[in-house]
């Protein structure tokens, strides 16, 4: 008999909060299921030519194998959002 899947998260929903490391306010929302994110109250530093934001190859062995760099718009601060892919 299959064991039955496990939610990524304690609620279960598709789309999970993410906050800021520094100020803990949430500044966007990622979609487990289909893999989108919206961000809200953050400002992607990484972006495509046509000032989309962008999610990059991080080259990482070990760890997300693309990520996005952001600003809080809250407090300003800047980090890395680091997703695992498929492949």
């Amino acid at each position: 008999m299959d064991e039955p899947n496990q939610p990524v998260s304690g609620d279960g929903a598709a789309e999970q909060p993410f906050s800021c490391p520094e100020c803990d306010r949430t500044v966007g929302r990622a979609n487990v299921l289909t893999g989108d994110f919206a961000f809200e109250n953050v400002t992607p530093i990484s972006s495509s030519p046509d000032g989309s934001p962008e999610f990059r190859e991080t080259g990482l062995d070990d760890g997300p194998q693309k990520a996005i760099e952001l600003r809080c718009d809250h407090c300003a601060a800047e980090f890395t959002l680091g997703v695992e892919t498929d492949g």
